[in-house]
């Protein structure tokens, strides 16, 4: 979040069925289109079951759910391979005209999701990649 701003995007309230505790938040501004790019991650706990997942929301991109069996089954792969760290969800990747790019990136250890990782660049007014903002937060314990 930049140190004059106010969250330009937030975690839905908890209500009588769901409880949502948020986790991390970012922000970004792409100068070519001057348009701000936020994300917010909160655990979303089911009140009667107590299932819960994580959902990263955004304004100007797709949200992504990460469910704790899918994140498991990922990390354990992942780790399998010898790799630290897999994507997950909806991602834009910079191209040789557009250096924009945004990823969630789960961090692994031991076969077992760490850390969630949101990573940001947008443009500069030339065109150019502006610097890579990110933001990490510890995967939830049950």
């Amino acid at each position: 979040m930049t140190a004059l701003s106010i969250p330009l995007i937030e975690a839905p309230a908890s209500d009588p069925t769901t409880m949502r505790e948020p986790l991390a938040y970012l922000d970004a501004h792409d100068a070519v289109s001057n348009a701000e790019y936020a994300f917010v991650a909160f655990k979303e706990t089911h009140r009667a079951s107590g299932t819960w997942c994580v959902r990263i929301n955004s304004l100007h991109t797709s949200s992504s759910v990460f469910h704790p069996n899918a994140m498991r089954l990922q990390a354990r792969a992942t780790s399998a391979q010898g790799k630290s760290w897999f994507t997950w969800g909806p991602a834009m990747s910079p191209t040789a005209t557009d250096p924009r790019q945004i990823k969630f990136q789960v961090h692994v250890r031991n076969g077992q999701p760490t850390a969630v990782e949101i990573m940001i660049r947008m443009r500069k007014f030339d065109h150019s990649a502006d610097d890579l903002r990110t933001v990490t937060f510890p995967w939830p314990a049950n």
